[in-house]
């Protein structure tokens, strides 16, 4: 699939793994041009896996903290900077409380460049979209 699509970037959530091998990511990418960074599973939940082109971008330096990986590149043919965080929030309002600020500082520390922030963010509509959790009222 990522083949087919000529994706550049995945973002995986919930892996449910405290490790990551080489022989796994070329498999999901497809072949060995692929680089990658994540985040181990807490237990049998959690663990964050991005994958990128390698031929297309240049890493920079990664950054991780509870819930989210970033990557910072230079990509495509200009090189132009950017950063890329994988987000795989708790259920919580602190907890996301908590990582919006550790992004948002994130975001101050390592300048002015493009971002995009992707994921699951643990946000719903309503209680119906969500089983097995609790939901906090959307005033949280």
């Amino acid at each position: 699939m990522v083949r087919l699509n000529k994706v550049d970037f995945l973002a995986i959530q919930e892996t449910k793994l405290k490790d990551i091998s080489s022989k796994l990511c070329y498999n999901l990418w497809g072949s060995d041009d692929c680089q990658w960074f994540f985040h181990p599973s807490e237990g049998n939940s959690c663990g964050i896996l991005s994958l990128w082109r390698k031929s297309c971008a240049n890493e920079v330096s990664y950054f991780r903290g509870d819930g989210y990986v970033g990557v910072c590149f230079e990509w495509g043919v200009h090189r132009h900077k950017c950063i890329v965080v994988n987000v795989y929030a708790k259920c919580d309002s602190m907890s996301k409380r908590r990582l919006w600020e550790a992004i948002l500082e994130e975001r101050h520390t390592r300048g002015n460049c493009a971002w995009c922030v992707l994921g699951d963010f643990k946000v719903v509509a309503n209680s119906d979209e969500y089983r097995g959790a609790h939901v906090e009222s959307s005033s949280n």
